[in-house]
């Protein structure tokens, strides 16, 4: 069973404050004020402020200096978690707020407006994806209640309509990624397919009807470039496995492909961003699938990799966004990653003021995902996996320990489906909880 370990106390220390610089702002290097690594998507606003949906700790708004947490004590999220967030074309910021339908926040006035299937605005509170078109229509990509149901619903801004039913033989789908093209067609990936709505009518892409350019079915992130150009990131299904699907570029009428097989690049794509005539490439499965690879940048003809400690620190990629001054950010389960011009940035030896043993990221996971805690002083340290009968699983450690912040990734590939318990005992603190394994 694969064990890895680290400890935490900064990333690196930004030494040329107008050059192009690489700096991750983490919940230690910033003292709390970013309250969770666990970074699921991101959104810049007109103003170039950053918005930032955490998996643990609601939604982060930071301009640069200051930082805004917005979470179930102080907002009215119903859930810590947000799934994806946008901002439209009034500077409002859309929050998928994981089953609890989407909410709408003004910043300028602190008004906060929900959307639920209760209010007659949805027809399923457990949404995935939003994103805003070329006429500013929110489009929010849910899961269907019932066979017949939409997979994506659309809001003009005083009313909602349904967008298209994705369906098998068997099951109905939502859209989990929706991006918008030049031309202002929008796209819909779904786990069965790419889907094109021209403001008429839609129409399916495939791994079939694009003779190979689609590397597979379930789509993970969608982008349209200044160009005209659409690019996804998708995965596929051989054998019951998943696999990556790779990176694919459609100009209007022929696919292109981008694969380890022919390029240097990792089949699991999960974000694309532009900047300037670059695309920007995150990949990996956080704490799921994929050989996590971190961040590639294509200039037309050739990929960059970037994956160090001096560079992007992590592996995979959740969410990658450009704001207005050609800054862009990365958000991961490692913090948040800027490339750009970092101003101002102090960097601290920062201690934990007192034993904590966090929620793992992801839950549930499938077969990887990270425990963190922290020991604000030296301590003997147990922590290990039980299953639901209490027999132990997985031992990762049993020594003393200095102060700090850690992490485990728990790699659960050979066991069973199912609830599972972890449990740190650090001197005289211990606490235990539950994470899900679903395969």
């Amino acid at each position: 069973m694969k064990k890895i370990f680290s400890i935490i106390f900064i990333f690196f220390v930004v030494v040329n404050l107008s050059a192009q610089s690489w700096y991750t702002y983490t919940t230690v290097n910033t003292n709390g004020k970013l309250p969770d690594n666990n970074v699921e998507c991101l959104a810049t606003d007109a103003n170039g402020v950053l918005w930032i949906g955490t998996y643990f700790n609601g939604l982060v708004k930071f301009d640069g200096t200051n930082w805004t947490n917005y979470n179930t004590s102080n907002s009215p999220l119903k859930d810590k978690t947000i799934i994806d967030v946008a901002v439209d074309k009034q500077n409002n910021i859309w929050v998928a707020n994981y089953a609890n339908g989407v909410f709408r926040f003004n910043p300028s006035t602190n008004t906060w407006t929900q959307f639920t299937k209760e209010s007659g605005a949805l027809t399923n509170n457990y949404t995935y994806a939003i994103e805003v078109d070329n006429q500013g229509n929110i489009w929010v990509g849910l899961t269907p209640s019932s066979y017949n149901d939409p997979g994506v619903l659309r809001y003009n801004g005083s009313s909602w309509a349904q967008g298209n039913v994705f369906k098998d033989n068997f099951n109905s789908y939502g859209a989990e990624a929706i991006g918008v093209d030049k031309n202002g067609n929008v796209w819909c990936g779904t786990r069965i397919g790419l889907y094109k709505f021209d403001g008429v009518n839609w129409s399916v892409f495939g791994k079939d009807n694009t003779q190979g350019g689609l590397g597979g079915n379930y789509l993970r992130t969608i982008a349209g470039d200044a160009l005209g150009n659409v690019w996804v990131g998708t995965t596929d299904y051989v054998n019951n496995q998943t696999v990556g699907g790779g990176l694919s570029k459609y100009n209007g009428s022929t696919w292109t492909i981008y694969k380890s097989s022919t390029h240097p690049i990792d089949d699991f794509v999960s974000a694309i961003a532009f900047r300037n005539n670059d695309v920007w490439i995150g990949t990996g499965f956080c704490g799921q699938f994929g050989n996590y690879k971190g961040v590639y940048v294509f200039n037309g003809s050739t990929f960059t990799h970037y994956q160090s400690q001096t560079t992007f620190p992590g592996n995979c990629v959740n969410d990658i966004v450009v704001d207005k001054n050609n800054n862009v950010w990365i958000g991961s389960a490692f913090g948040l990653t800027k490339y750009g011009t970092v101003v101002s940035v102090k960097t601290e030896n920062l201690i934990p003021t007192e034993f904590s043993l966090d929620q793992n990221y992801p839950n549930p996971f499938n077969p990887s995902t990270v425990i963190s805690y922290q020991l604000p002083t030296t301590a003997f340290v147990r922590l290990r996996v039980f299953d639901i009968l209490g027999n132990e699983v997985a031992s990762f450690v049993n020594k003393e320990q200095h102060a700090g912040y850690y992490n485990v990734t728990f790699n659960a590939s050979k066991l069973t489906s199912g609830i599972y318990f972890y449990r740190l005992e650090a001197g005289t603190f211990s606490e235990t909880k539950k994470l899900m394994l679903v395969k």
